[in-house]
């Protein structure tokens, strides 16, 4: 499914457009959390996901593409602001065209333009299957 705002800006539907319009937005200036305050560095990890908060009142499921990744947590571009500290459960595809479920908690949540929202979640376990040894590219599907 495509990712639209709520205005009359064009549909962005794959990763390579949406990372584009992200690098767009942000003249280059968007900055990762500096590298003291991660346990392992991220590797390069783009996949469309689905991140659905669970707390009482909480907005609808926000489509994500991910960024990045580590055991600890991803970054990613969404079609919708989440509220920062919330859970959630992050739905992201597996190699093999199942879905896992990770339960995590929103980190920060930002708008950058064009009715994208830039941030990252933390998992509230690690997951080893995104270490820099484990991590396996995820072909993008339409």
């Amino acid at each position: 499914m495509p990712l639209k705002d709520e205005s009359t800006q064009p549909l962005v539907d794959d990763v390579k457009a949406l990372d584009q319009a992200l690098r767009a937005t942000t003249d280059g200036t968007a900055t990762a959390p500096s590298p003291d305050r991660r346990h392992a560095p991220r590797q390069a990890y783009h996949v469309s996901g689905t991140l659905e908060p669970v707390s009482a009142g909480a907005p609808d499921d926000v489509q994500v593409v991910t960024r990045d990744a580590d055991a600890r947590g991803t970054g990613f571009v969404s079609t919708g602001e989440l509220p920062e500290g919330a859970r959630a459960v992050l739905h992201l595809p597996t190699p093999d065209g199942r879905t896992q479920r990770i339960e995590c908690r929103v980190r920060r949540s930002r708008e950058i333009g064009n009715g994208l929202f830039e941030g990252s979640v933390e998992f509230l376990g690690e997951q080893p299957q995104f270490s820099d040894t484990r991590i396996k590219m995820t072909p993008f599907r339409r």
